[in-house]
């Protein structure tokens, strides 16, 4: 797979990009304690690092014994491995780098756009509401997330035309 084809699909999946980012932080982790973390339920994170680890952003740790020092959310010194665990590739890490608002521009449409800068356009099209929201620009409730309001901002900043007629 591709890297625009991976970008792509950790961009329309927040909730793929999240079980990634979550490696940035513990640097070395198990689904159980990933599902804790990100509230994402355990069949889908499951589902999620079989995924990543296809793309070859995360790959299945071969140690006997899990430090702390490799895995920053142990709380004891050194426990043995009772868990599948996962690590951070290279390439992983090369490619969560690289995402950003830009990426979430490149692959939104104008309707979108307008959809998330228009609070009161949020109802108009189903359809476009659920790709927002499943993209992590759009909370459930309709509001604007974080990464949504840095999106935004770049598209102001990249002067798109975002007027609501």
């Amino acid at each position: 797979m591709e890297d625009d084809e991976i970008i792509k699909n950790l961009v329309f999946d927040n909730q793929l990009l999240m079980v990634l980012q979550h490696f940035n932080l513990a640097k070395l982790d198990y689904a159980k304690n990933i599902k804790i973390y990100t509230s994402i339920p355990q069949m889908n994170v499951n589902i999620y690092l079989e995924r990543l680890e296809n793309m070859g952003l995360i790959e299945k740790y071969s140690g006997s014994s899990i430090k702390r020092t490799e895995a920053k959310l142990k709380k004891t010194n050194e426990v043995h491995k009772h868990h599948t665990y996962y690590l951070l590739t290279n390439k992983g890490h090369y490619i969560l780098k690289s995402i950003g608002p830009r990426e979430y521009i490149k692959y939104l449409e104008l309707p979108c756009l307008k959809m998330l800068a228009y609070k009161k356009r949020r109802n108009d099209d189903p359809s476009k509401r659920a790709k927002l929201i499943n993209m992590g620009l759009l909370d459930k409730y309709g509001e604007i997330t974080p990464i949504g309001e840095s999106v935004l901002d770049l598209a102001k900043r990249r002067q798109i035309n975002l007027s609501d007629t």
